[in-house]
């Protein structure tokens, strides 16, 4: 047996929904296409394919109360409730004008004349008006009307100019356009006038009314000539306009007098003879169905009709929104069209090949509808609504249960496609809710009712399957039992014809033999009511469906529940086994057909195109197409599509790895124009970004992406914009998005780039983050000019000097020695070296001068006191203290010599003279700047030598006095740190004091770029300031 591919998805073929809910139907001349009205628009039916063609619908419209189509077929007038109306070109879709009515009331009534120039509207405010079409403007108002204006027709002459109206009030007037008065009034009927029919030359007029008669006139002196009566509410009344070409097939054999039809309540066509008054033919076929055994035939089965000489057929409009055309020569049935199905209660495939669908609506009739042109057979028989169908395993036999408590069994003619009922059987106490057909043969089926009964019906082998036989056969029970305590929601039987399960609203559902004729078992699990049971066409197990939302697979050799699918947010309606028994589809309340795998137990895919509960569900024979119906009215034919995608899928996926070659191949060529243009028609955006980076990598990078972006068309300049700002939103991609941005910005016009309807979402996109990179860049500029400032700074600051305080010429070699033990321990990342910096440093050098002693000298004199400091300290915690306090207080002194030097300094650069003004502040401030950097660096190397000195000492010192040494160490701390932060704030004052009395284009001094490390080199200046004291 070769593996069955599981199903992945399913998409929409074909589907039948509403398209007449009542109210005008109209032909066009060529009998092409049917002019329906529905709610808010108006559909244009094509006769032929069975399909809504054209949608004529005006967005935020109102109800549509009348429209009518010119002569010509090229205008269609749209009347509102809303008292608006539009005139259309039905065939391009577009509203040409659109004009108030004048009427006070809704318009339920429209005719052209037969030029399609003027227009008559019949209102509800018992007026009526006439418009030029072509000049647009009303030309008569008449009113004498005594209620609805329902009927207006003009006379078929123009040039008499004419206008006939009837209405609820009775009577026929007739309108002179000319005198713009009413010529007469035709008084006879004695209820609403429905339909008026001319005669071929004008002369004679027919009138029709729900007063059972028709009435001729004589429209020479406006006398009535004869009144016929029909017996019957009369719709409709045509003379027949050729009566030698049906002579035969309508009777038409009395000379005198001529004939017309009339249609009506009854649901019949009849030919009538003026002279007799006698009925000559009658339709056989009615329309009018009965609701229950003892009801009459419902009045006004036809609400209307229409002749179409083109077709040379009447179409009839029955209550129940169907619309079926006849023949006029022998009133056969032509077509048939059911505008609006109600709510879809059950749907089976039928016929071979699966070339029909049987539908059960909310409606006691049943609906054959064939696929391919939506042409509709109307089965009547049952009495009340039918409720369930299941078909035979050849399709040709159907069975139907309703609420009349009968199954009736029905054979479809293979030659004609003609469905007649065959059997039907009686036996259910109450509504009869499901029926199921045998698999394997056509001997038997089974219904399951309200009266909690189930029953086994033998259907005979010698069954009537001619056409023209219209007998029916009795169907027999062959076996009976109360199967549940509740209505019988649901009955399957298995493949094998042995089997037959049951589902109930008691919350069970039940296994029964049908051999032997008893129960094997019960599956209960359910929280509430189930309503389906299918059995598995593979393995021994029955899936059941329950309003609790949930689906459950029971095995048949234990009754034991081994899987449950959960999914649905409401009740499950139906159930059925694909593809093999491997996958489940269901259909819920919620609207939703649901794709399961069973052994993995997951939905794999979520169908959502009803709008409303879906009720029923159902396959072919082969499992390609899936019909589903429910309350929406819709019938969706889906169709398998998974080996399609695959294929679809697989030949994309070739596609992308030839043009992925294609553009390999175009790069490595560099044909870059064609590479850029393959890469926006796949879509790839960082193809393209690798394509504009090569070409940047080029010696000729930008002039080449300027010249090859220069020849794009428009559509893929605006890609490559689209494409630009996905890149910018990256700030890895963002200099090359600038630079392309850039360029095109250059070189088109912004009137050009406006023209696409997308730039102003690109520009949405572009403009933040273009925004955020250039504030990003300015911070990383103003911190790299900080850098290299301070480099420059701790260059000059870092000069050694010799014994007389001049700066000494080092090599280059120590000049990188230093440079690299500065960077190495203020963790700075180090700059090329600019030409002509150590020329100037070295001349600059030769002419600071520094106070106190040299490098070396203080490097010796810390290193003693250093030595000092550490014995005492070892001695006891009492002298440690001591100590502390005495090196606050130099601290301190130190401090306030600093302060006072930096006084002295800014004093001496606003004393000295205007000639000595710039070279004496820059050597000042380069004397700070050296100083600085060289206590920075004895400071830590004074702070390497101090920790090694605690490290010895705590070695040696007994644990508790640890602790109070680390108490006392900590405090001092404290006290260097209070006086560090002093001293600090004293210098920043000190220096901003000196800062503003200089000059505006003077360089500031070192302390206001690097105040983060002022702290730890007064310290050091401290140090330095006591020994030089100290020397002196």
């Amino acid at each position: 047996m070769s593996s069955c591919p599981m199903k992945a998805n399913f998409r929409v073929n074909n589907q039948i929904e509403a398209f007449y809910t009542g109210g005008k139907v109209q032909l066009s001349k060529d009998g092409r296409f049917m002019f329906c009205s529905q709610d808010d628009k108006v559909n244009i039916l094509n006769l032929e394919l069975g399909k809504v063609e054209y949608v004529i619908r005006q967005e935020d419209g109102d109800e549509v109360t009348s429209f009518v189509v010119s002569p010509d077929d090229e205008i269609l007038v749209v009347a509102y409730r809303n008292l608006l109306i539009k005139q259309w070109n039905w065939k391009e879709k577009q509203c040409t004008r659109t004009w108030k009515a004048i009427h006070r009331g809704p318009i339920v009534s429209m005719a052209f004349d037969a030029t399609s120039t003027l227009l008559a509207t019949g209102s509800s405010d018992f007026t009526i008006k006439v418009w030029d079409i072509i000049r647009a403007y009303c030309t008569h108002s008449f009113k004498g009307s005594h209620g609805v204006v329902s009927v207006v027709e003009f006379h078929p002459d123009p040039e008499k100019l004419l206008l006939f109206s009837a209405g609820d009030d009775c009577k026929v007037r007739v309108w002179d356009l000319q005198k713009t008065e009413s010529r007469a009034v035709l008084d006879s009927h004695n209820s609403s006038v429905t339909s008026l029919s001319f005669s071929k030359d004008g002369n004679t007029l027919l009138t029709g009314g729900r007063d059972n008669i028709v009435i001729i006139w004589d429209l020479g002196d406006y006398q009535q000539v004869k009144t016929v009566p029909i017996y019957e509410a009369v719709e409709f009344v045509m003379m027949i306009p050729h009566p030698k070409r049906y002579k035969t097939e309508l009777n038409l054999k009395e000379k005198d007098g001529f004939h017309f039809v009339t249609a009506g309540a009854e649901g019949v066509l009849k030919v009538w003879n003026s002279k007799s008054s006698r009925c000559v033919y009658k339709q056989e076929q009615t329309l009018a169905t009965k609701r229950s055994s003892e009801s009459k035939a419902i009045d006004a089965a036809i609400t209307q009709a229409m002749y179409c000489p083109a077709l040379d057929e009447i179409a009839l409009v029955t209550y129940d929104h169907n619309i079926v055309l006849y023949t006029l020569k022998g009133f056969k049935l032509s077509k048939q069209f059911v505008g609006y199905n109600e709510e879809i209660l059950d749907v089976k495939f039928m016929g071979e090949n699966s070339s029909h669908i049987a539908v059960a609506s909310n409606s006691e009739q049943i609906r054959v509808f064939e696929i391919s042109s939506h042409n509709c057979q109307i089965l009547t028989g049952h009495t009340d609504i039918v409720l369930e169908l299941d078909v035979f395993k050849k399709g040709l036999m159907l069975a139907s249960c309703s609420k009349d408590n009968t199954v009736r069994l029905w054979h479809m003619d293979i030659a004609s496609g003609l469905v007649n009922c065959i059997a039907v059987g009686k036996g259910h106490t109450h509504s009869v809710g499901t029926v199921a057909t045998a698999r394997l043969s056509s001997n038997f089926l089974v219904s399951g009712s309200e009266d909690q009964t189930i029953k086994v019906w033998s259907v005979p082998t010698d069954l009537p399957t001619n056409p023209d036989d219209q007998s029916i056969a009795q169907l027999k029970v062959k076996f009976a039992t109360r199967a549940h305590d509740k209505d019988i929601n649901s009955v399957a039987i298995s493949p094998n014809d042995k089997l037959l399960a049951t589902g109930s609203q008691d919350r069970s559902a039940k296994l029964w033999h049908l051999e032997r004729e008893v129960m094997l078992g019960s599956f209960r699990g359910h929280k509430r009511g189930i309503w389906c049971v299918r059995f598995s066409p593979t393995d021994q197990a029955l899936a059941t469906s329950s309003a609790d939302g949930t689906i459950k697979i029971w095995a048949l050799t234990n009754f034991s529940c081994v899987k449950t699918f959960e999914g649905h947010d409401a009740s499950v309606m139906k159930v059925v086994f694909l593809t093999r028994g491997m996958q489940l589809l269901s259909c819920g309340s919620d609207g939703l057909l649901k794709l399961w795998t069973i052994k993995s137990n997951e939905c794999v895919k979520t169908l959502d195109e009803h709008t409303h509960k879906v009720w029923t569900l159902k396959t072919n024979s082969e499992e390609t197409m899936v019909v589903s119906g429910g309350g929406d009215s819709r019938i969706i034919i889906w169709e398998d599509c998974t080996e399609v995608e695959q294929e679809e899928e697989r030949a994309k996926m070739e596609d992308q790895l030839m043009k992925e070659q294609q553009l390999s191949n175009l790069l490595h060529e560099k044909k870059y124009l064609k590479a850029i243009g393959l890469a926006i028609t796949l879509d790839q955006p960082f193809k393209l970004l690798g394509i504009v980076k090569t070409i940047m990598e080029e010696p000729e990078g930008l002039d080449g992406l300027t010249h090859t972006l220069g020849k794009l068309r428009q559509d893929q300049i605006d890609a490559t914009l689209r494409f630009a700002k996905q890149w910018n939103t990256n700030s890895k991609h963002c200099h090359v998005a600038q630079t392309v941005i850039s360029i095109i910005l250059k070189r088109k016009r912004p009137e050009v780039l406006l023209d696409n309807p997308d730039m102003q979402q690109t520009l949405e996109g572009l403009i933040p983050y273009t925004e955020r990179h250039f504030q990003r860049m300015n911070r990383l500029l103003q911190q790299a000019m900080f850098v290299e400032h301070t480099w420059q700074m701790m260059r000059r600051a870092t000069a050694p000097t010799d014994a007389t305080g001049e700066y000494s010429t080092l090599s280059t070699d120590d000049m990188d020695i230093i440079e690299s033990s500065i960077y190495q321990r203020s963790g700075v990342k180090r700059l090329p070296e600019r030409s002509g910096d150590s020329e100037q440093d070295s001349s600059e050098s030769s002419e600071e001068e520094e106070e106190g002693m040299s490098a070396e000298e203080v490097d010796q004199q810390e290193s003693d006191d250093d030595d000092e400091d550490n014995d005492s300290e070892l001695s006891d915690v009492e002298q440690e203290n001591e100590r502390t306090l005495k090196r606050s207080q130099v601290k301190r002194s130190s401090i306030d010599d600093s302060e006072g030097e930096r006084r002295k300094l800014q004093v001496k650069r606003s004393s000295t003279g205007d000639s000595e003004g710039e070279s004496s502040e820059s050597e000042a401030e380069m004397d700070i700047g050296k100083e600085e950097m060289t206590r920075k660096l004895t400071r830590s190397q004074t702070e390497d030598k101090e920790n090694d000195v605690d490290n010895a000492r705590r070695k040696a010192t007994p644990k508790g006095k640890q602790n109070v040494k680390s108490k006392t160490i900590l405090k001092s701390e404290s006290t260097k740190s209070d006086v560090t932060r002093n001293g600090t704030k004293r210098a920043k004052k000190t220096v901003s004091s000196s800062a503003s009395s200089t000059k505006a284009n003077k360089q500031t001094t070192l302390d206001d770029y690097i105040s983060p490390r002022r702290t730890r080199s007064s310290n050091i200046t401290n140090r330095l300031r006591k020994t030089s004291t100290s020397t002196r």
